[in-house]
This record gives structure tokens, C-alpha cells and sequence, in this order.
């Protein structure tokens, strides 16, 4: 029997990294699992940092996918995939040329705006699954018009699945401490997302390593500060913290869940570190975020700061202090804290191999 053929699209920029680090998980998990029964292709934006260390076989385009209609679709027709994964990308003409030789369709979305899209009626047909990368709590239930359309067309029907977080094994994280020297509790951890973000001309990166500083000097933790694969300036050369350019998925997720409090973005991480149920100081850094962070407030695990060093550093000794510290650890009993890393590893080999 032929290898099955997969195809990733995931928004490819030179700024945001989740869509890409999502779809290499999922590729990377479904390739140990599948092994010898799959090919695994990506396509990606040749502009992002990222786009050559990918360890699968991908076609580099000029920009993003969505703007290389054409491009995308002689690609499809050639590479004749069994399945494709839309991760927040697609345009109803790459749906069709993906159905057009047979292919089933995923398509993954992540708030209310990136959802909508694949609920427009130049959709009908196209897309077979629609996961939602979000948990109830943190997205706008569908709109009245949203749900008529469900009710009147063939539409996928969106379903909220949870962040994707593969959980370290115990051997992981008790690597990870040992790699870098640490103890379980007894450091933070700083990650502004990619890396590439910038507000009012400030690479956030940058503000995040000074308020990672502030930190460990009025607090006495370690720090260690990941800075994102498209981070491009030289790291800062100081022995207060441990400073990485990127980690892989499951390893940035092993220093996390181990850590007494993290200062994240409000990005995918940020939903990760409410899975593996670490305390969170997040600032807003791309216009997408405002939302998410106000609803992951509400959880009673998270806090808002500005992105502002001395905020940012109040914020986190607030969290640390009893006890307060002690108040936000018993708030995870208090919600459903699901993720959607075996839903989407199922539903897609069952869509590649048919289910058992």
C-alpha cells in the first residue's frame, strides 16, 4: 500500500510562530506514530525564520500562502495529498484544489475572526473538520447568523477542542531542569511569542529581557528567558539569566510546567500554561490578543499587566506572594482546563487511515 500523503498549510509570517509550531507538533507526533505509512509535506512562507530548519519536506514560497493562490493550487493538483491541514490559512480556491483530487480537508482556527472564515459560504463543501483551538471559556459562542447558516448549509461545524498541548513526559522535564541547572519551582520563565512581535517601534523580546531582569533582582528566582526563532539580533550576554534563542514544543513545555510563574504573551503559550497549570503574568502584544487575555482572566489563574517593566515585575511578585500564590494554584479545580492534543492526533489519522 502507497504512503498516505499530508499536507500542512499554516499562516506563515515572519512574526507570529503558534500556527507553524502547532503544525510541527502535530507532524512530528503523527510521523513517530505512522512511521513508514506517511509522507508529510509543508508549505511555508520562505521569509520566516523557521522555513529552512523545517525537518519535513516543504515548498518555500515568495509570501504567505493565502497571497500565492496559484502557486498553492499547482502544488496541490501535483502533490495530490490525502489529507490537508488549513492552520488559520486557506482560501476557498486552495479548498477546492485540495477536493478536486480527493483530499479531505482540515481547517483550524483560533478566535471568532479566523473562525468566521470557515463559516463563509464560499466554503460550502470544502472543509470536512473544523477544529477551534480554543477553550469554551476564551471564544465568543457562534452568532445567531453563524448558527443559521450551520442549520441551512453544508457547512463543518466548528468544535472547540481546547489548546493544542502535548504534555512533557516526566524524562522531559526532569531533562530539561538538568540541561539548564534548575529546580522544579524555583525559577520563572519569559517568552514574548516568536520573537518578531514589535509595538511602538520596540522589538517586545527586547521589553520582556529587561522586566526578566527587574524580576530576578527584586524576587531571587532564576530566570530563563527563550527569546523565539524569529528573534534575529545577537542574545544579551549576562550571567543573571539563562538566555535560549527557541525551543521545540515539548521542551519549552517542560521548562514551563515546572516553573513557578511564567510572563508570556498572549498567544498560544498562554493557553499552554493554563494546561499545565502555571500562574501567568501575559501582556497584549498584536492587536489579536486583547480578547484573549481578558477571557483568560477571568479563570483567575492569569493576570494582565501592561507591557511595561515595572507592571510587569509588580504583577509577578503579586502572583509569587502568599497568599496569593496558593489562591491561584486552587483556582484550576474550578473549570474545565481540556486541550485538544489527542482529539486532533485522532481525527486526523482517522481521516488519513480511516478509523479502527
Amino acid at each position: 500500500m502507497s504512503k498516505k500523503r499530508l499536507l500542512f498549510i499554516p499562516v506563515s509570517s515572519p512574526e507570529g510562530i503558534g500556527e507553524y509550531m502547532r503544525s510541527l507538533l502535530l507532524a512530528q507526533t503523527l510521523e513517530n506514530e505512522c512511521s513508514g505509512d506517511i509522507n508529510i509535506h509543508f508549505i511555508l512562507n520562505k521569509h520566516t525564520a523557521y522555513a529552512k530548519s523545517c525537518p519535513f519536506e516543504t515548498t518555500l514560497l515568495e509570501r504567505s500562502a493565502t497571497k500565492e493562490t496559484k502557486a498553492v493550487c499547482q502544488f496541490i493538483e501535483q502533490y495530490k495529498p490525502d489529507v490537508v491541514v488549513f492552520d488559520c490559512a486557506g482560501r476557498a480556491e486552495h479548498m477546492k484544489a485540495a477536493k478536486k483530487v480527493g483530499a479531505k480537508v482540515v481547517f483550524i482556527s483560533q478566535h471568532e475572526k479566523k473562525r468566521a472564515k470557515g463559516l463563509k459560504l464560499n466554503r460550502i463543501g470544502l472543509i470536512d473538520v473544523h477544529w477551534v483551538i480554543q477553550p469554551d471559556y476564551c471564544i465568543e459562542p457562534l452568532t445567531w447568523l453563524e448558527k443559521l447558516k450551520l442549520n441551512t448549509f453544508a457547512l463543518a461545524s466548528p468544535h472547540n477542542v481546547g489548546p493544542y498541548t502535548a504534555f512533557a513526559s516526566e524524562q522531559q522535564k526532569q531533562q530539561a531542569l538538568n540541561d539548564y541547572d534548575l529546580t522544579k519551582n524555583e525559577y520563572f520563565i519569559v517568552n514574548a511569542g516568536s520573537g518578531g512581535h514589535t509595538l511602538n517601534g520596540q522589538n517586545c523580546a527586547d521589553i520582556y529581557f529587561q522586566a526578566a531582569l527587574a524580576i530576578t533582582q527584586r524576587t531571587s528566582l532564576k530566570g530563563v528567558v527563550v527569546f523565539g526563532p524569529n528573534y534575529t539580533k545577537p542574545l544579551p550576554q549576562t550571567d543573571e539569566l539563562i538566555c535560549i534563542p527557541s525551543q521545540q514544543g515539548s521542551e519549552f513545555l517542560a521548562l514551563l510546567s515546572q516553573a513557578k510563574v511564567a510572563l508570556l504573551s498572549a498567544g498560544d503559550t498562554l493557553l499552554q500554561a493554563i494546561a499545565v497549570q502555571t500562574p501567568t503574568v501575559a501582556c497584549a502584544i498584536s492587536k489579536d490578543q486583547s480578547n484573549r487575555i481578558a477571557r483568560c482572566v477571568t479563570t483567575g489563574v492569569v493576570t494582565k499587566a501592561e507591557l511595561d517593566i515595572l507592571d510587569i515585575t509588580n504583577k509577578v511578585n503579586e502572583i509569587i506572594t502568599e497568599p496569593n500564590y496558593q489562591n491561584i494554584l486552587s483556582n484550576y479545580a474550578l473549570f474545565a482546563n481540556v486541550h485538544s492534543f489527542d482529539v486532533i492526533n485522532q481525527g486526523v489519522k482517522a481521516l488519513l487511515f480511516g478509523s479502527k
